[in-house]
């Protein structure tokens, strides 16, 4: 993360400092443009993406787990009896 953050300091730097601002500010873009938008890198970036999401969605249902597993646990602590056990109970 700091190597980006010097890079990145270090190019602003050289277009703001240079003699032919425009013309490297425009080559920087473009081999910047060409990078990101290459298929290698697109790829990646969609890969990652993907597993974000299938990440998200598995700490999305371990915590409704651990919640239901609290709530329950909580309703045994106050004696409380759930809706389900209620019924079963009475029978």
């Amino acid at each position: 993360m700091k190597l980006a953050i010097f890079v990145t300091g270090v190019a602003v730097g050289y277009v703001l400092g240079s003699k032919a601002g425009r013309q490297a500010y425009d080559r920087i873009r473009k081999q910047v443009n060409d990078f990101t938008q290459s298929p290698p890198v697109r790829q990646v970036a969609n890969d990652v993406k993907d597993l974000a999401g299938k990440a998200a969605a598995e700490a999305g249902d371990r915590v409704s787990e651990v919640l239901d597993k609290a709530s329950d646990k909580l309703d045994d602590v106050t004696g409380k009896k759930s809706p389900s056990t209620g019924a079963a109970s009475a029978s």
